[in-house]
């Protein structure tokens, strides 16, 4: 397994910056602007990365991220919430486990492309309505379908 800190001293010097966790959390910014906030677990085995994006508020958005929510082509991974303040965030988790250096730098870096995608994703309204299976599938001994 690899440490926490190595992880963070390879994206900083990627991004030619030191990295450090303060309370577990490490903040990256691009000037005033939240590019992503990387938050590990203490046992270094789990990654959790947030970040704001950059929404107006709209009274359908509730009703557009629960549909992106469940379209994972779209998402490659992520999902949408709602923070305490109702700003949109995009979230992403992973285990560390097995994750080397340049794993760690590579996920990062595909999760910030994916913020600055998210929002022209949610003015298009993707994901239409959820739809059932055209037919429920069946259990091998059971007569009647799930």
């Amino acid at each position: 397994m690899t440490s926490r800190d190595t992880l963070l001293g390879a994206l900083g010097k990627q991004l030619n910056t030191e990295l450090t966790l303060e309370n577990g959390v490490c903040a990256l910014f691009d000037q005033d602007n939240e590019v992503a906030i990387i938050e590990i677990s203490p046992a270094g085995d789990v990654a959790v990365l947030h970040c704001k994006l950059p929404m107006r508020p709209d009274p359908g958005i509730h009703e557009r991220l629960l549909r992106l929510n469940f379209d994972m082509g779209a998402l490659h991974g992520c999902w949408l919430a709602l923070d305490e303040r109702s700003d949109v965030r995009l979230c992403a988790q992973a285990s560390l486990e097995s994750m080397d250096e340049t794993e760690f730098v590579h996920w990062v870096q595909g999760f910030v492309r994916q913020t600055r995608e998210m929002p022209g994703l949610l003015r298009l309204g993707i994901g239409g309505p959820a739809r059932p299976m055209a037919q429920r599938p069946t259990m091998p001994g059971l007569s009647r379908s799930l």
